[in-house]
Order: structure tokens, then C-alpha cells, then sequence
């Protein structure tokens, strides 16, 4: 009988709270006669488990405890939610490609807290469509492939920040909060301002400069939106640019020496944030300037 193989590759990064985002493939090379994979015992842990597919995936089976509770495929989108305190099991029968997040509970009470109510639990589902999920883990997908660096992590608190309210407010029964909302006040708005401006070269989280507000990073978020007009990631890239362009014209520091006095992990990072805002390349700009 011929053998099967099965190559396998995760991707992973951690973030505050002990929440993590993963990105899982697997692609089954067989011959004409393929060995049944096995069925695989998923850990147990006081969490959540939400898993978006990024290609359609043929075959597979769940069971919880002893109870087989899926059999079939999932289409590209599709999304589930478990409660990996309960017993899971799997058996994997064709290619996957998917990003999953990993949601401690005590996470998800901490953030929905900030929200106005405290959720301790999500609702389970199985092969849904939620384009709310799908458009937010696809915005964190570069952070695995490389395209998003450590610097980057007031974005990445801020897009899981959006993905816990989602969550929480469709899956665990916290009530929509009304739109608008009040800004910063004045002393916040300067010492925001002030803390990000005098560490735009380290790595920056939500939590710390919500904590110099005094507020929570919920209410940081929206109130500094309303304040200065953008999320704290962008008005934090757009400082770094600005603070990128004085260096080329008044330096002759390499780009390299720029990108890292800026806050960019490193040049290609810093060169594809410059280009984002400002419409062209650093080095084009500066020729720009004449």
C-alpha cells in the first residue's frame, strides 16, 4: 500500500493578554492509496478558539467528547467558534489553509469589561460567514507573513481590541454601545500626545498610553479617534513619517539609521509605510524635495 505524507506549517504571534493569532496549513501528498490521518486530541485550555478559513477545506471531522458534531467541508470564509474547555477532537481529510485566534477567557472578561459589561463566554458556531471576523483577521495577516513588524503594535492592539467588541457584542450578548462618544480631555490630549511623541523609536502598546490617560484602552481608542481624527496606529505612523522626512532633508544618516530612529523595525518596513502616506519611496521624496 502506497504512504501518504502531510507537510504542515504554523505560524504564530503573540500579543497582549495572552492572545494569540496562528496561521495553520496543511497539504496532504499521497499516492494513489492514502492511510486515514489520524484523529488528533485538541488541548484543552480556559479559551476561545476562532478559526477563519482562507481556502476552502474539503473534509474534516469534530467530535465533542464522544459526539460527532461536523462532518463535511468549509468553505473559504467560513468561520467557527469553540470552548476549548470541552473535549475536541479532529480528524484533518484534505488540504486547509486558516488563521486562527486564541482568546483566553479571562481576556475576553477583562476587554468586555472595558466595553460596559463583563462576557465570559461565546457562543459556539460551525461553518458561518461573519465578514466583521473575516476583514479584521485578514488586516492582521501581515503580521505572520512578514509584512507587519513589532513596531506595529499599537495596530495590532487596536484591530484585536475591535475583534474582542465584535465578539463579544454578537457572540457573548453585550449590548452595541451608541455611536459618537466624547473625546480626550484636554490634559489627555497633551499627555497622549507628548507620551507617543517622546517614544515613537520604541514599541509602543495601546494599554501603556491608555494607562497615561488614566482610562481604559476601549475608551482610549474611540476618545483619541474623536480627538485627533484617526486611530492611534495611524496618527502614530504619520508622526514617524513626518519625524522620517526632517531627518532626510536636515541629516545625511542612512536609511537604515532613519527607519530605526523612527520607530521601523527596519528599511523595507519603513519604506512601505513612507510610501503609503506620502504617494512615493523615501529616496523619490527626497529627490522630490529638489
Amino acid at each position: 500500500m502506497a504512504s501518504s505524507s502531510v507537510s504542515r506549517l504554523v505560524k504564530h504571534i503573540r500579543m497582549q493578554d495572552d492572545v494569540a493569532l496562528v496561521r495553520a496549513t496543511q497539504n496532504h501528498a499521497a499516492a494513489s492509496a492514502v492511510i486515514p490521518p489520524p484523529v488528533l486530541d485538541i488541548p484543552s485550555d480556559d479559551a476561545f478558539s476562532v478559526i477563519v478559513q482562507l481556502q476552502d477545506f474539503r473534509h474534516h471531522k469534530l467530535w465533542r467528547g464522544q459526539r460527532l458534531v461536523h462532518a463535511g467541508g468549509h468553505r473559504l470564509g467560513d468561520m467557527a467558534i469553540t470552548d476549548l474547555r470541552e473535549q475536541w477532537r479532529c480528524q484533518h481529510l484534505s488540504d486547509y489553509d486558516n488563521v486562527r485566534l486564541h482568546l483566553p477567557r479571562a481576556s475576553l472578561e477583562r476587554v468586555s469589561e472595558e466595553g460596559g459589561r463583563r462576557i465570559g463566554a461565546l457562543q459556539q458556531v460551525q461553518a458561518i460567514r461573519d465578514p466583521v471576523v473575516w476583514h479584521l483577521l485578514h488586516a492582521m495577516l501581515p503580521a505572520l507573513t512578514g509584512a507587519a513588524n513589532d513596531s506595529d503594535t499599537v495596530y495590532l492592539d487596536s484591530v484585536t481590541l475591535a475583534l474582542h467588541t465584535h465578539l463579544a457584542q454578537r457572540y457573548g450578548g453585550q449590548p452595541v454601545g451608541r455611536g459618537g462618544g466624547t473625546g480626550l480631555a484636554g490634559w489627555q490630549q497633551v499627555r497622549a500626545r507628548e507620551y507617543m511623541l517622546s517614544h515613537l523609536a520604541r514599541r509602543l502598546t495601546l494599554a501603556e498610553i491608555a494607562a497615561e490617560c488614566g482610562i481604559s484602552r476601549a475608551h482610549f481608542a474611540r476618545a483619541f479617534k474623536h480627538s485627533f481624527g484617526l486611530p492611534p496606529h495611524a496618527w502614530l505612523q504619520r508622526q514617524r513619517v513626518e519625524l522620517a522626512c526632517r531627518l532626510l532633508r536636515q541629516s545625511d544618516k542612512g536609511m537604515t539609521a532613519i527607519a530605526l530612529e523612527c520607530g521601523f523595525s527596519d528599511q523595507s518596513h519603513f519604506s512601505r509605510v513612507f510610501k503609503q502616506i506620502q504617494g512615493m519611496g523615501p529616496a523619490a521624496w527626497l529627490r522630490a524635495q529638489g
